[in-house]
């Protein structure tokens, strides 16, 4: 009975104690005071890595330790909780730096965080980093995120082995951090002396001065320094891919021909490179201004979604330190082309591009076969031109393409299956009229002997292109050899001496091309128009070198301003460029000819 008494006892005092419990915790919630903290109530730390990546980039990891730095009033209050709420926070970098930034992001320990770039500074660039959720920062609490920069342009040869780097030495924030903690780490296997950083900048941390580091406390509002490093190695790669062209053939049987071409400057330390295309891609060769590439030379990778080939570098194109590549292949009609009525298409290509940080332009042609026409729509990057009567071709372009962009292509078309019997029609046709022509007007000629077509001898054809392009050779020797003797690099006597030897080279070479040149003219032939081209270009080329050579004496003279000046040089360097791939592709034709 007693035992009854007391569980009966305890049951009661439970019931009214727990509900007790409950409404006093819910009071200590409500009790709690919700700040909403801004960046000058924050107390930040950053630790600053920077490093340098193959190719020529430089990494740069900022990050952030956030806390509440609370006012005495605010501190008093023990009697309730105390939190801080904080949304974003806003990192920032200077201008100057901001053309070569190629890649940014952020992220926490849940995952990445957005990032809106803000108004426009002069000075400097602005993002504004929000936080996936409302950040609570207690009373000793704190909360960390990374921002990741890569820039391009910071690291530049002084020659094959020796390497100078500049970068901002600080990040620039709007208001004052406890402190920043910078870490320079070189890459592996490079040679670094106390001579190759500032030492009034920087001191070392390890035995091989591979590990440099600068403390600064507090670190200032709208930070703008700049520093610099150098450092040696045999294995730290410089590549850039200046441009990526991609020309895509669709022939009247569905066949797929596609035709890269890569401008690479500069290489160095470059061995082998490593190309991505389209998944399914087969029958693949590659060319540089040299000539073919061996099987041996190319390794080709199956992967899920592209097909990823290495290439072995050739010994000339390596000694150049920069050039072109073409790379043509084919690619299976079924796995890009969805027939969607009995005359409609649709083209759906991922442009897979080399696995760098950035292209600076990316250029893609579709040309479709005789007959078809193109389902035209408006978009800004897209233009549409004729090839002749029957044939229509598309260009995309696309600039500062970085390395996670995804480009997809998606082309619609029209083709009637039938203009493949209907087209020989349509050719004979104009070709009995075209002799019926000739026929006419050799009567009133007075006759003559029928002209006959012979082919143009397949060695005679692979004698110009070497001719050819050992004539570009040299003139880029010649070009280089210039720019060394303004820099003062060279003496003016082995300036002259090394000049007249090539130009006798070139002379020699001149009188090859002039003599192959004639033996084709006199045969005639479908290859007149691709030396007609060939002439074209490089007389454009000439005709551009002097107009950049008039620009400078008119800018020595005072006559154009620093603006005008730069503003020519670009335009003339743009059309230089376009007659030098000119003169590529249609080298490249004629190497295909004689395959």
């Amino acid at each position: 009975m007693k035992l009854k008494s007391k569980y009966l006892l305890v049951r009661s005092l439970l019931i009214v104690l727990i509900p007790l419990c409950l409404l006093g915790s819910v009071i200590a919630e409500n009790d709690s005071t919700q700040y909403n903290v801004g960046e000058k109530n924050l107390s930040v730390g950053v630790e600053r890595k920077i490093s340098f990546l193959s190719g020529g980039y430089i990494m740069i990891n900022d990050t952030f330790i956030l806390s509440w730095n609370m006012s005495e009033s605010e501190f008093t209050q023990t009697s309730m909780s105390v939190v801080g709420i904080i949304g974003g926070y806003t990192v920032g970098l200077p201008r100057n730096y901001s053309d070569i930034l190629v890649y940014y992001s952020a992220r926490d320990a849940k995952g990445d965080l957005p990032i809106k770039v803000l108004e426009d500074d002069e000075n400097f660039l602005w993002l504004g980093i929000i936080f996936s959720e409302p950040i609570m920062l207690a009373n000793s609490g704190t909360y960390n995120f990374t921002v990741t920069y890569v820039f391009s342009e910071l690291v530049r040869s002084e020659s094959k082995s020796v390497f100078h780097a500049i970068f901002p030495l600080y990040p620039s924030l709007r208001e004052e951090a406890i402190y920043c903690n910078v870490t320079v780490i070189f890459p592996p296997a490079s040679s670094v002396s106390q001579n190759d950083y500032p030492r009034e900048v920087f001191i070392n941390k390890t035995s091989d001065h591979r590990i440099i580091n600068n403390f600064t406390s507090p670190l200032t509002p709208y930070a703008n320094f700049s520093s610099w490093a150098k450092f040696s190695s045999t294995t730290f790669k410089l590549l850039k891919f200046l441009e990526m062209r991609r020309e895509i053939l669709v022939d009247v049987w569905g066949k797929i021909t596609v035709t890269d071409f890569y401008e690479i400057m500069p290489m160095i330390n470059v061995g082998d490179i490593t190309l991505n295309l389209p998944a399914g891609a087969s029958d693949i060769s590659v060319y540089d201004a040299y000539g073919q590439y061996g099987k041996n030379e190319i390794y080709v990778m199956e992967k899920d979604d592209f097909t990823s080939i290495e290439v072995t570098l050739g010994e000339k194109i390596k000694e150049s330190r920069g050039g072109r590549l073409a790379v043509s292949y084919t690619l299976p009609f079924w796995r890009y082309i969805i027939r969607g009525g009995w005359q409609d298409y649709i083209l759906n290509i991922n442009i897979t591009k080399p696995d760098e940080w950035i292209i600076k332009k990316m250029t893609i042609t579709v040309i479709l076969p005789e007959g078809a026409g193109f389902v035209q729509e408006n978009r800004e990057n897209i233009t549409f031109s004729r090839l002749g009567l029957f044939q229509e071709k598309m260009v995309v372009e696309y600039y500062r393409v970085t390395r996670y962009q995804r480009l997809n292509l998606s082309v619609k078309y029209q083709y009637m299956i039938l203009w493949a019997t209907l087209r020989p029609t349509l050719s004979i046709s104009v070709l009995a009229g075209i002799i019926s022509l000739a026929v006419v007007t050799a009567k009133y000629v007075g006759g003559g002997r029928a002209a006959t077509s012979t082919l143009v001898p397949m060695e005679t054809i692979r004698k110009f292109i070497e001719s050819y392009e050992e004539r570009m050779r040299l003139m880029s020797e010649i070009e280089y050899l210039e720019e060394q003797s303004r820099k003062g690099k060279i003496s003016r006597r082995q300036y002259m001496l090394q000049r007249r030897l090539l130009e006798e080279r070139l002379s020699n070479t001149q009188n090859s091309i002039a003599t192959l040149r004639r033996e084709i003219e006199a045969i005639g032939g479908r290859y007149m128009d691709m030396l007609r081209r060939l002439e074209a270009a490089s007389a454009n080329i000439m005709a551009l070198k002097r107009s950049i050579a008039e620009v400078e004496a008119r800018y020595a003279r005072g006559e154009i301003s620093a603006e005008s000046r730069r503003n020519l040089i670009n335009e003339y360097e743009r059309r230089r460029k376009e007659a030098e791939n000119m003169i590529d592709d249609t080298l490249l034709r004629l190497k295909e000819e004689i395959m």
